[in-house]
């Protein structure tokens, strides 16, 4: 269970900084709002993205037992 929490802090860890770095990348948007909206959709679409190779990685781990 201590795995799944490590793996679910990376995440979001991962998802934060590079929501981060993708804001402060568009310096043509001045408003707060906008740079608050953009980390949001950059977050949710990384998280997504890990969801989604993580999911692969178990799938292909079951088939064909890369990590023991």
């Amino acid at each position: 269970m201590m795995n799944l929490a490590i793996i679910g802090v990376a995440m979001v860890t991962i998802a934060v900084i590079g929501g981060i770095l993708f804001v402060k990348r568009h310096t043509e948007q001045s408003q707060t709002q906008v740079k608050m909206v953009l980390f949001g959709l950059y977050f949710w679409g990384l998280i997504f993205v890990q969801i989604i190779i993580l999911a692969l990685a178990y799938a292909l781990n079951q088939k064909f037992h890369f990590f023991q």
